[in-house]
């Protein structure tokens, strides 16, 4: 009996011409031994602005661009922002936390919601980057958990800050933020040349922009916690 594993490849570059030169030699590699690129499955996404490349080819067929995808649980889109990912996670932990309602014991349930919900929340959330936007929408997720594992309605007068004291649990962007920093010290101890420590250090090229402020960016937020 013949045993295939499905696995997942990202492949990364600049240009169009050497990232379908690394479509190819993957492609002629994975047949020697006895490995194919799943057409349906690969898609192609350009980050950022930039000019429309062409599209790349897997055996004289384009490879279909999308805008956003998802890669190892995590959504990512071609602007680079992350409220795709966080409402994906939102909505995976939104559907966990359904799943406690038939337990009537609120001790049982905040220690499931600390156990499975959180985690299932805050899933790679070491890569988000910190906006108004974004700390609400967690923030917003967690206080309407705690309230209807506390039984407290909107008729009880009783404030988000109360039912964070009541529960015992830490809010959802004190979480992010820590687990944050703890990532971002493993990254500044790897070697100048690995990609992580790369992305630290990229600047954009110079170009033309839409008029406004700039959009708030991971190396924004880690200027932030290192000042």
């Amino acid at each position: 009996m013949q045993i295939r594993r499905a696995t997942k490849h990202a492949l990364l570059d600049h240009t169009h011409g050497v990232l379908q030169d690394m479509t190819n030699r993957l492609h002629g590699l994975g047949k020697k031994v006895g490995l194919r690129i799943s057409d349906g499955k690969t898609k192609t996404m350009t980050v950022g602005k930039q000019h429309v490349m062409p599209p790349i080819t897997l055996d004289n067929q384009n490879i279909e661009n999308v805008h956003k995808f998802q890669y190892l649980g995590s959504y990512m889109a071609e602007d680079g922002d992350v409220e795709v990912d966080i409402r994906t996670r939102i909505g995976k932990a939104s559907s966990v936390f359904q799943r406690l309602q038939p337990i009537y014991s609120k001790h049982i349930k905040l220690q499931l919601y600390s156990s499975i919900v959180v985690p299932t929340a805050t899933y790679a959330c070491e890569t988000w980057k910190t906006t108004a936007r974004a700390t609400k929408m967690i923030d917003v997720f967690q206080h309407h958990c705690l309230r209807r594992i506390l039984g407290i309605s909107w008729r009880d007068h009783i404030t988000n800050d109360e039912a964070m004291t009541r529960s015992g649990q830490k809010a959802l962007h004190d979480i992010v933020a820590t687990r944050r920093r703890r990532f971002i010290k493993h990254i500044l101890r790897l070697p100048p040349a690995r990609l992580a420590s790369l992305a630290i250090e990229w600047r954009p090229e110079d170009g033309n922009r839409n008029i406004g402020r700039p959009k708030r960016t991971w190396q924004d937020t880690l200027k932030k916690i290192w000042r």
